[in-house]
């Protein structure tokens, strides 16, 4: 009895454990619903070369004042060498590989973990994170976040440079180091209507 016992035991642990998946503890899959965005997100795994950086701040209301609540900022960058994809240059931006979406609460906060993206290989633009924003009410258009300190940013640029739309200058500064040596920015954003046209890229991610 007791033989028969141990093995019907055996067999119903053996039959659990064949259940249980090796995918428990994957990545959601993408194309969930924007309810899944994070606030805070991490844009990079661990270990990933370049410096660590984060970028936070409020997206703001048109009046400047009122916190917007579920604003959707999608990013986009190149990694540690100015590549979208390995050995890429300028290629693969439209398939980029350090990319994400973050989505604010009723504090209007995000906040971005990544590293400081490189200027692209031979080119004169200044290193860079392309972004696109929305809202309720407030349709999709393009931001992006400069540096303060490139080299590439010179007297000549600078005002173009910063003429870009997010209601707040596009170089942002990042002389703020924590103990670790993490680059510490900040940008706010003040929301606009803008007229969807052709001219706004479609994120193929």
């Amino acid at each position: 009895m007791k033989k028969r016992y141990s093995l019907i035991l055996f067999l119903v642990l053996l039959f659990c454990s064949c259940k249980q998946s090796p995918y428990s503890n994957t990545v959601s899959p993408a194309g969930k619903d924007t309810t899944e965005y994070p606030a805070k997100l991490k844009l990079v795994v661990t270990g990933e070369p370049g410096e660590p950086m984060v970028i936070s701040g409020t997206v703001y209301l048109p009046d400047g004042k009122t916190p917007a609540k579920d604003a959707i900022i999608a990013v986009w960058q190149t990694d540690a060498k100015g590549f979208y994809i390995p050995g890429g240059g300028e290629e693969g931006e439209e398939h980029p590989r350090i990319h994400g979406r973050m989505k604010t609460g009723p504090d209007g906060k995000y906040e971005l973990k990544t590293i400081k993206p490189a200027p692209y290989p031979n080119n004169s633009a200044p290193a860079h994170i392309h972004g696109h924003i929305s809202a309720p009410g407030y349709p999709e258009y393009p931001i992006i976040y400069f540096f303060e300190g490139d080299s590439l940013i010179t007297d000549k640029n600078r005002s173009k440079l910063n003429s870009n739309r997010g209601g707040t200058p596009s170089i942002i500064t990042l002389l703020t180091r924590d103990a670790s040596g993490l680059l510490i920015g900040h940008r706010d954003f003040i929301l606009e209507y803008v007229k969807p046209s052709d001219e706004t890229m479609k994120l193929e991610w």
